[in-house]
């Protein structure tokens, strides 16, 4: 029975392997890597884009504490009027 699978598949393999046939691996695998190369890419870019909008985000904050504190100095202190 083996040696019957055998000899059948060796049948098969050799009437419907082509080799021509055989989707390109090397390309895919070429793409693959391309692909994996330009994604650490875009990683390191996002990461970067990541910080930038971090530190914008803390200094957006820092000048709104400012410019509250600022107004409030301005705003004379009713406390103060009313015992006056």
């Amino acid at each position: 029975m083996y040696e019957k699978a055998e000899q059948y598949l060796k049948g098969v393999l050799q009437t419907h392997f082509d080799p021509k046939k055989l989707p390109p691996v090397k390309k895919w695998q070429a793409e693959r890597d391309k692909l994996i190369a330009e994604r650490g890419k875009l990683n390191q870019r996002y990461a970067e884009l990541k910080d930038e909008v971090k530190q914008a985000e803390q200094m957006r904050k820092s000048v709104y504490s400012i410019i509250r504190q600022e107004q409030r100095e301005r705003q004379p202190r009713r406390a103060q009027d009313i015992d006056r």
